[in-house]
């Protein structure tokens, strides 16, 4: 009888910080039988990655994906998230750099509001809200690499507003 606690899940490589919701997203993945690696400083793409997750928020993250973009390199799944940038232009530029990478890879790109609001900004913000904690958005990352271990990688951008529990998530495309 076998121990190996492993069910096959693929191994993913996170590009990001040691943040809290790094911790919840290698808590998560673990628990769901994937290996992983974090990768903290901006060293960029790890050749031999098929799975990711990429806080393009973070300069590790966003590092990785330009590379991932720029290079001919085999079709690979990734998850890319990022905290909703408050100014537009830099909110379009990360989405047009997730759209790129999506011309040979596989990217689904999820956009999540703060974890921590200050009070006078939410007042000042209309519309804008926590989302209940990381391990929320690490859930929904973990069922989206879930999802793209059952199939082949195919050239496609998906793009995402994480949504807290109890209310519906918002899809671009």
């Amino acid at each position: 009888m076998s121990t190996d606690l492993h069910t096959g899940a693929p191994t993913v490589t996170l590009y990001g910080d040691r943040g809290e919701l790094d911790s919840a997203l290698s808590d998560e993945l673990g628990r769901r039988g994937n290996t992983i690696h974090r990768i903290t400083t901006p060293i960029g793409w790890l050749r031999s990655g098929t799975h990711a997750v990429i806080r393009i928020d973070t300069p590790a993250g966003e590092h990785a994906l330009v590379q991932l973009a720029s290079q001919d390199l085999p079709a690979t799944h990734v998850v890319a998230v990022s905290e909703t940038p408050l100014d537009d232009a830099e909110s379009t530029r990360l989405g047009d750099l997730c759209r790129q990478c999506g011309d040979h890879h596989e990217v689904f790109l999820i956009w999540h509001p703060p974890f921590v609001i200050d009070v006078n900004e939410a007042m000042t913000l209309p519309g804008l809200r926590s989302v209940q904690s990381p391990g929320n958005l690490a859930s929904t990352v973990a069922d989206e690499v879930g999802v793209q271990a059952g199939r082949t990688s195919r050239p496609s951008f998906t793009s995402q507003v994480f949504a807290p529990h109890g209310e519906a998530p918002t899809a671009h495309g």
